[in-house]
């Protein structure tokens, strides 16, 4: 950068410096975006290989437990599941769920009559409260199950939910 020393005692940059210095401000700024969006989007493969893709896919329930790794869960009174009795729109059931046990690292979600039963995985962080309020699309009447990993072992909870209008079907 060069000075104007011309017209005073005080040192001032040349104009065409400062606006060459705001170019370089603003391309510095440009890269360093770029490298963060090329950061996140470097990162997405790997949310995406976390997926059970073959516990998600499945079509029963019973095969859809197996392939999460949780069908041997402990029934529990420890996990608190709100939903209503009766859901009026089936394209929209209202869940939230609450586990009380210590050391709780996921939250798992499944409807027991959709065609593909497992609904959702919610991985717990360490400091999180293990807190989840959801709303799912059903097929039709069916039992809720929440199943909790939590100290290196499985517990689940189930309650059954009547739908009045047409579902993931129709």
């Amino acid at each position: 950068m060069s000075w104007n020393t011309s017209g005073g005692s005080e040192l001032t940059p040349n104009p065409s410096d400062l606006a060459h210095m705001g170019r370089r401000r603003w391309l510095v700024r440009c890269a360093a975006f770029a490298a963060w969006v090329a950061g996140v989007v470097a990162t997405i493969p790997a949310w995406a290989a976390g997926r059970n893709r073959e516990a998600f896919d499945a079509q029963t329930l019973d095969v859809g437990l197996i392939a999460a790794g949780v069908a041997d869960a402990i029934e529990t009174d420890q996990i608190l599941l709100k939903a209503p009795d009766i859901a009026e729109n089936s394209a929209l059931v209202h869940i939230e769920i609450e586990s009380k046990l210590p050391d709780t690292r996921s939250i798992l979600l499944f409807a027991e009559k959709n065609p593909q039963p497992f609904v959702a995985q919610f991985d717990i962080l360490p400091g999180m409260d293990p807190f989840v309020a959801v709303r799912i699309k059903m097929a039709e009447s069916a039992f809720l199950r929440v199943v909790v990993l939590a100290g290196g072992k499985a517990y689940m909870i189930r309650r059954e939910t009547k739908v009045t209008v047409g579902g993931c079907a129709g």
